[in-house]
C-alpha cells in the first residue's frame, strides 16, 4: 500500500515515486486504496491530477484487457485531506460488446471527494480527420521551464513551480510573460514528456497522462488579465475536467500541449488543450472549467 506523508511542495515528487503512487492497493474486485505524497497538495487540499490518475487505474483495473480508456469526464466535489489515503470504488455500469462504461467514486471520511465517469473502447478501424498542429519549435531547442524559473527567482515565476517528474517547456516563457495582456486567441504552446523512462503499459501512461492534463491546463485564463495563476490575490480552483483519448498517449515522448481559454465569466473560466506527437498526430484533448476569482 503506497504510505501517507508529510508534504509541502506539490511539484517536486520524482517520476519513479508519482509511478509507484499509482499502484493502487487492492481491496477487493472493486475497492482500491490509494496513498499521497508531496505530489498531493495544492493549497493545503489534494492535487485533483494525482486523484484523477488514481481513478483511471482503479476503473483500468475492472475492464477486459484488450480494453482502452477512450474518455473521461471528472468532478471535484469536495477537498480531498492529503494526509489520509483515498478508497476508490468501481461500478461497472456495462459492459457492450466494443464499449465499457465505468463510475469511480473517490472518497474519504465516507464522503465522496470525486466522482469521475469514464468509457473504455476497442480499437476499430473508421474515418479519420484531426485539426493541424501548430507551428512550434522543437522541444530541444525551447529551454526547459526549470531553468527559467530558475533564472527569474520562483517569487515572480508564473508556474511557482515546475513538476520534477515531468519535462515542461513552455514557447515564449520568461519573466513578463503573465504580465502582458495576451488576445484570446492566443494559444499557449508548451512540449511536455516524462522525465525519465515510463514501463510499457498503456493504462500506467494513460493515468499518467491524466495527472499531467491538470498541471498547467488552467494558466490561459489568467493571460488575457495579465496575471499569473500563483498571484496572491488569484483563487482558482477546478470544478470539473475532461480528457478524450485520441490514441494512446507515450508520456515518455515529447507532446506539444496547446492550451487556450474561449471564455470567463461569472467567476469560472474555461480552457481547452489538444495535444499532438512532434509529427503532427492529435492524440488527445481535454478540456476543464475552474472557478477563476481575482482580487
Amino acid at each position: 500500500m503506497c504510505g501517507v506523508n508529510d508534504v509541502t511542495d506539490p511539484w517536486t515528487t520524482p517520476l519513479p515515486e508519482l509511478v509507484d503512487l499509482l499502484q493502487l492497493t487492492t481491496l477487493d474486485e472493486d475497492h482500491f486504496e490509494g496513498g499521497q505524497s508531496r505530489a498531493s497538495v495544492v493549497s493545503n487540499h489534494v492535487f485533483g491530477g494525482l486523484v484523477a490518475a488514481q481513478a483511471v487505474v482503479a476503473a483500468t483495473r475492472t475492464v477486459p484487457d484488450a480494453r482502452a480508456i477512450h474518455s473521461l469526464h471528472t468532478y471535484f466535489v469536495r477537498p480531498g485531506d492529503p494526509h489520509e489515503p483515498i478508497t476508490f470504488v468501481a461500478e461497472r455500469v456495462r459492459d457492450g460488446r466494443s464499449v465499457s462504461h465505468r463510475r469511480v467514486s473517490a472518497r474519504q471520511h465516507g464522503r465522496a471527494i470525486m466522482e469521475m465517469s469514464c468509457s473504455f473502447t476497442d480499437p476499430r478501424p473508421g474515418v479519420e480527420h484531426q485539426v493541424s498542429m501548430p507551428a512550434a519549435p522543437p522541444p530541444e531547442s525551447v529551454r526547459p521551464d526549470t531553468d527559467v524559473i530558475r533564472e527569474i527567482g520562483e517569487v515572480t515565476s508564473p508556474y511557482g513551480s515546475s513538476p520534477d517528474a515531468f519535462d515542461l517547456r513552455t514557447v515564449g516563457l520568461g519573466p513578463g510573460w503573465f504580465r502582458t495582456q495576451a488576445p484570446v486567441d492566443q494559444p499557449t504552446l508548451q512540449w511536455v514528456r516524462a522525465a525519465g523512462p515510463v514501463p510499457d503499459d498503456p493504462a500506467l501512461h494513460a493515468a499518467l497522462f491524466t495527472f499531467a492534463s491538470d498541471m498547467r491546463i488552467l494558466h490561459p485564463a489568467v493571460r488575457p488579465h495579465a496575471r499569473a495563476l500563483y498571484d496572491d490575490d488569484v483563487i482558482p480552483a477546478t470544478i470539473d475536467h475532461a480528457v478524450w483519448f485520441h490514441r494512446p498517449p507515450r508520456v515518455d515522448e515529447w507532446m506539444l500541449w496547446v492550451y487556450d481559454s474561449p471564455w470567463a465569466g461569472s467567476s469560472r473560466a474555461l480552457c481547452r488543450a489538444s495535444v499532438h506527437t512532434p509529427d503532427g498526430v492529435m492524440i488527445a484533448s481535454a478540456a476543464q472549467e475552474g472557478l477563476l476569482r481575482i482580487g
